[in-house]
């Protein structure tokens, strides 16, 4: 039993307050950015201007399709909850509804500036893969996407009142989710960057990433403790997750073919 010794707030001075999860954010995003910029071309990015669109588009997407899932999931849809949620400033949002405005927004990217869609996702999801590994160990700091209560010798125990783990289980041992999250993903960031060196634009990245992830979710779903039951006993982000591989399934085939007639 490990008892995590972070906390959801690093530091406050006053009104300035740095929070452990929206800190993890930003070092992913410096780092994800970082490695993909001398490698601009290689995803089909002609020049610098294109590249900080391509960011902010990031930056824009990925959020506001996270909080919209989020309230579907959470409150009732189109309530008038819904709607004070949607313009109220808060960091709760659904990881997985970044999966749907993402893709959108870089197709329409893609298609205005001419880039070949296929070669500028596969760099992409290289991207989200290796964020996300900052974006779940900033979700340990929080205590949000916790754990159910384990007996396990795995099981971490918050304390911190401020953190997301409800009041009822702190103290209590829970399945460490987002490590599990964490670690599946390096590994398959391992595995990405090497299918990125050889084959982008391929599709086989993107296909990866999806299917890969959306297996890994769908397990860890079983050991979540702040999971919303939807239907045939599974929960929103199981079959979210039955979604993201179907959708790698779409994209091999898309590769097959192209692979076929080329």
């Amino acid at each position: 039993m490990y008892n995590p010794t972070v906390r959801p707030l690093i530091f406050s001075w006053g009104p300035f307050h740095v929070a452990g999860y929206g800190l993890m954010i930003v070092i992913g995003g410096v780092v994800v950015f970082g490695l993909l910029y001398p490698r601009m071309e290689k995803l089909g990015l002609k020049n610098d201007e294109q590249f900080w669109l391509f960011v902010n588009i990031t930056l824009l997407s990925g959020p506001v399709s996270g909080r919209i899932l989020y309230l579907f999931e959470y409150t009732k849809p189109f309530s008038a909850d819904f709607w004070h949620s949607m313009f109220a400033l808060s960091t709760d949002f659904s990881m997985l509804g970044a999966f749907i405005g993402m893709p959108l927004a870089f197709w329409a990217f893609a298609r205005w500036y001419k880039i070949p869609f296929m070669r500028f996702f596969d760099g992409v999801c290289l991207m989200a893969c290796v964020w996300h590994i900052f974006g779940r160990l900033g979700c340990f700091m929080a205590g949000c996407c916790h754990g159910r209560p384990t007996a396990l010798p795995w099981g971490i125990v918050f304390t911190d009142p401020r953190c997301s783990v409800p009041a009822r289980w702190l103290g209590t041992p829970l399945h460490p989710t987002q490590l599990i999250e964490a670690a599946g993903d390096a590994v398959l960031a391992a595995f990405l960057w090497r299918a990125f060196k050889r084959e982008a634009g391929s599709g086989l990245v993107a296909a990866m990433w999806f299917g890969c992830y959306g297996a890994l979710r769908f397990m860890t779903e079983f050991l979540r403790g702040d999971t919303v039951p939807l239907s045939f006993g599974l929960t929103a982000g199981q079959l979210f997750s039955l979604g993201l591989m179907a959708a790698a399934g779409v994209i091999l085939i898309w590769r097959h073919e192209n692979l076929r007639t080329a």
